[in-house]
């Protein structure tokens, strides 16, 4: 996770300083598919007044057997420094269904509704997201989350937490206090792909599976965390969030990749028309329905996240993913042949 530690903090405040006071409330008038998705720091730095927005701080917390150690570590991120205003969501206890331990599901509409009911998110509130991640990852997952139950009102930060710090804008070590809402999710069945789903589309030419997990991951050489076996979902075609963004390819050395997680550097997704032209190449097309899937569903929002900046609206996320196939022994898998690869 980026470093906070040298950064310029707000003194007892929830909020920006007097200087931003008076903004008015939060209008966004979206003209590209960019606008509809995300804010910039300018931007957000402007509006952290405006009383009908809510900038929500996410982590995905894992479910190692070290999860609650993990969690607390990210607590104690937030707590550390956080955006002003911005209250705290954990992807895995209050954004995945708690029925379930290996498998990250969408919460349940009671569940979701509690949630945002607890950080004092209603219907109409205009939400700003954002994550520690390289890229949009657990605050894509939030983002799809949202949108799956009916909330368009949902923008990401571009750069995250991470172009906020590296702009040396301030944080904030104070933790908003918020009242209890009422919140009704209103879910949108086409933006979720389930098992059955995926099953009925294995030999469907209609349909692409997109596996958005990594090279090595998707031809069976090395195994997911999050799935029982190796291997992909027959007939999915790899592309993986790090091949949308300037600076990460599959290519990339591995401590490459593994040093992007932890730095302090963010990498912007490509500009729209060369995302067009990368899910126009593994055979994304008009009249086609995709489907993105992962370990755990956080990298598939993250490229369906890219999907809707492309413009893409026949999308879907199997939030099931490999932690929920791969667990059927009924179902298959594949792994790519020596001579294949």
């Amino acid at each position: 996770m980026p470093k906070r530690a040298r950064l310029r903090f707000l003194r007892g405040a929830d909020r920006c300083g007097a200087e931003n006071r008076g903004v008015p409330p939060a209008k966004i008038s979206s003209e590209t598919e960019m606008e509809k998705l995300f804010v910039d720091t300018q931007w957000l730095d402007r509006h952290l007044q405006d009383e009908d927005m809510r900038i929500v701080e996410v982590h995905f917390t894992r479910c190692f057997s070290n999860h609650e150690k993990v969690a607390e570590e990210c607590r104690e991120q937030y707590r550390s420094g956080h955006i002003p205003g911005a209250v705290y969501i954990d992807c895995i206890s209050d954004l995945t269904d708690t029925s379930y331990k290996d498998i990250f599901y969408v919460a349940t509409p009671d569940q979701f509704s509690k949630v945002m009911g607890r950080v004092g998110i209603t219907n109409q509130t205009m939400i700003v997201c954002y994550d520690e991640a390289p890229y949009p990852l657990a605050a894509a997952r939030f983002w799809w989350t949202l949108r799956y139950y009916g909330h368009t009102r949902i923008r990401i930060l571009a750069g995250g937490i991470r172009k906020w710090v590296k702009e040396g804008r301030a944080l904030s070590r104070a933790i908003p206090s918020v009242s209890q809402t009422d919140y009704n999710p209103q879910p949108q069945p086409t933006l979720r792909a389930t098992k059955e789903t995926v099953k009925k589309c294995l030999q469907d030419e209609g349909t692409l599976i997109i596996d958005c997990l990594t090279y090595r991951q998707h031809h069976g050489k090395s195994r997911n965390s999050w799935s029982t076996r190796l291997g992909r979902i027959p007939g999915a075609v790899l592309l993986p969030p790090m091949e949308l963004v300037n600076g990460l390819n599959h290519s990339s050395p591995r401590a490459e990749r593994d040093q992007a997680m932890a730095n302090d550097k963010p990498y912007d997704f490509f500009p729209v028309e060369k995302l067009r032209k990368i899910f126009s190449q593994i055979g994304v097309k008009p009249g086609k329905r995709v489907i993105t899937y992962c370990g755990k569903a956080e990298a598939a929002c993250s490229v369906f996240l890219a999907l809707k900046m492309a413009g893409i609206e026949d999308a879907a996320v199997y939030d099931g993913s490999l932690a929920e196939w791969s667990r059927d022994l009924s179902l298959p898998m594949v792994i790519t042949a020596k001579n294949d690869n």
